[in-house]
C-alpha cells in the first residue's frame, strides 16, 4: 500500500512583523551587496568558490546523487555468474557447477516508491546539507570582514586617544612647572596615558584573528597582508531593517527547513517499505547451471566424466505468515516517526520565523540607537568647533577643551560599537532566512581550476 506524500503545510504570517516599511532592501542571494563594498563582494564569492566545507558538501551531494539514480535497480530484472563445486553424497565424485541466475522482484505494495523515497530523501539532505554550508561561509565571511574593519577603526581611534593622552601629560607636566597643578594630576594623567596604550592590543588581536579566519573560510593557509591595511576613513553605511523575502520563502530557502523536508520525506519511504513488508513479495526468477563431473575420486573405480545443463524459471513468492507481530510492530513505530517528522520540520519553520523576527528586532533597534549616538556625536563636534573658535581666540586653552577632544573619541567608539552590533543583527537576519545563492555547477569547475 503506498503512502500518500505529506502534507507540509506550515502555518506562517504573509508578513514579517518586525520588518521596516518602505525601506528597500537587498537581494536575498546577494545581501552582503548592501554594504557597498567590492572588496567584501570578492571575498564572498571566493569563499563560496574555494571553501573546504562547501566542497566537501558538494562532494557528498554527488554522491547521494548517484545513489538515487540506482535507487530502482532491485526492483529490475538483474542477472549473476557463479561458480562453486560440489561433492557426491557416497563421495564419489565431485562436481563443478558454472551458470546464470536472474531475478525480477517487482516492488509492489509500494516497497519501489518507498526506496525511491528514502533516495530522494538522501539527496534533498545533502543538497541542503549543501546550501547550509554555503548560508553559514556566506555569513561567517561577512561577519569576520566587518569585524576586522571594525577592529581597524577602534584601532585607529585608540590611537588618536593614546596622542590626545600625550598632550595631556606635556600640559600637566607643564601646568605642574608653573604650579597650576600637584603631582597627583601628573601620576594620574600618565596612568589614563598607559591604560590608552594597553587598550590598543584588543583592536590589535581582532585584526589578527579576523584575518585569519577569513583566510580558514577561503581555504588558504595564511591571510593575505593587504586585509590588515587600514582602509581610508569612510562612513560605514546604514544597513535597511527590511528584508526583501517573505517567511513563505524562508520555507523554500532555509537550510534546516530543507533537511526536515527531507526528513519527513525519509519517514515516508521507511513507512512505505514497513507497510509492503506486510505482503507478499513477487517476482520471477530462472537459472541456468552447467554441471560437469571431470574430477573424480582417484581410489575408486573411475567412472565417466559426463556434463549436465539444466534450465528453470518460475515465480518467486515469499509470503509472510507469522513472525510474532515483528513487522506490525514496525510499520506502527514507522508511522509514529513520520509524525515526529512532521512535527520536527513544523518546529524548525517555527524556530526559523522566530530567529528572522528577533534578528529584525535587534536591526530595529540597533538603528535607532544609531541614529542617537550619530546626533551625540554631531552635538559634541559641535562644541569641539566652538571650544576650538574660543582657544583660537585666546578665550580659553587648550587643556580646558581637552575633555571634549576626549569626549568625541569615546563617542566614536561607541557609534562604531552599535555598528559592529547592527551590522551582526543584520548578518544575523540573512542567515535565519537562508540568504545565500545556490549553488551552480560550474562553480566547482571555476574553484579547480584557481587551485
Amino acid at each position: 500500500m503506498s503512502v500518500p506524500a505529506p502534507d507540509l503545510q506550515a502555518d506562517v504570517p504573509p508578513q514579517w512583523n518586525n520588518a521596516s516599511r518602505g525601506a528597500a532592501a537587498p537581494a536575498p542571494a546577494e545581501w552582503w551587496k548592501a554594504y557597498g563594498d567590492p572588496q567584501l563582494d570578492g571575498l564572498v564569492e571566493q569563499a563560496l568558490a574555494g571553501n573546504l566545507t562547501i566542497a566537501e558538501a558538494h562532494a557528498r551531494l554527488q554522491a547521494a546523487r548517484k545513489l538515487h539514480d540506482a535507487a530502482n535497480a532491485p526492483y529490475l530484472p538483474n542477472l549473476n555468474f557463479r561458480t562453486r563445486d560440489a561433492v557426491a553424497a557416497d563421495a564419489s565424485s565431485s562436481y563443478f557447477q558454472a551458470g546464470f541466475d536472474a531475478t525480477w522482484e517487482f516492488g509492489l505494495f509500494g516497497r519501489g516508491e518507498g526506496a525511491e523515497r528514502q533516495a530522494r530523501a538522501s539527496v534533498d539532505a545533502a543538497a541542503a546539507t549543501l546550501q547550509g554550508a554555503r548560508v553559514s561561509v556566506a555569513a561567517e565571511v561577512v561577519r569576520a570582514w566587518r569585524e576586522l574593519r571594525s577592529a581597524q577603526l577602534r584601532q585607529r581611534l585608540l590611537k588618536e586617544a593614546v596622542t590626545l593622552q600625550e598632550r595631556q601629560v606635556e600640559l600637566v607636566s607643564l601646568r605642574e612647572r608653573t604650579r597650576l597643578a600637584s603631582r597627583v594630576d601628573v601620576e594620574r594623567t600618565q596612568a589614563a596615558l598607559e591604560q590608552a596604550r594597553a587598550a590598543l592590543a584588543d583592536p590589535g588581536m581582532a585584526v589578527r584573528q579576523s584575518a585569519l579566519k577569513l583566510a580558514v573560510l577561503l581555504g588558504r593557509h595564511e591571510p593575505d597582508p593587504a586585509w590588515s591595511r587600514e582602509p581610508a576613513l569612510a562612513a560605514n553605511p546604514a544597513v535597511p531593517a527590511a528584508i526583501a523575502s517573505t517567511p513563505a520563502d524562508m520555507l523554500r530557502t532555509r537550510p534546516d527547513v530543507q533537511m526536515a523536508q527531507a526528513r519527513v520525506l525519509d519517514a515516508a519511504g521507511a513507512l512505505g517499505i514497513a507497510r509492503a513488508d506486510l505482503y507478499p513479495r513477487l517476482g520471477i526468477g530462472g537459472s541456468l547451471t552447467v554441471a560437469s563431473n571431470f574430477a573424480n575420486n582417484f581410489n575408486r573405480r573411475n567412472t565417466p566424466t559426463y556434463t549436465q545443463t539444466i534450465f528453470s524459471l518460475g515465480p518467486l513468492i515469499d509470503i509472510p505468515l507469522f513472525d510474532w507481530g515483528q513487522r506490525q510492530a514496525a510499520a506502527h513505530a514507522r508511522s509514529d516517526e513520520l509524525d515526529a517528522a512532521l512535527l520536527a520540520y513544523r518546529q524548525a519553520v517555527l524556530e526559523g520565523w522566530s530567529e528572522a523576527e528577533s534578528a529584525l528586532i535587534e536591526l530595529d533597534q540597533y538603528r535607532q540607537r544609531r541614529e542617537a549616538e550619530e546626533r551625540a556625536l554631531q552635538a559634541i563636534g559641535r562644541a569641539a568647533d566652538h571650544a576650538g573658535r574660543l582657544t583660537a581666540s585666546k578665550l580659553s586653552s587648550e587643556f580646558d577643551n581637552a575633555d571634549l577632544a576626549s569626549r568625541r573619541i569615546q563617542a566614536q567608539l561607541a557609534l562604531s560599537a552599535t555598528t559592529l552590533a547592527q551590522d551582526l543583527a543584520f548578518i544575523s537576519l540573512h542567515k535565519a532566512v537562508g540568504g545565500a545563492p545556490a549553488w551552480r555547477g560550474e562553480e566547482r569547475s571555476s574553484a579547480a581550476s584557481s587551485h
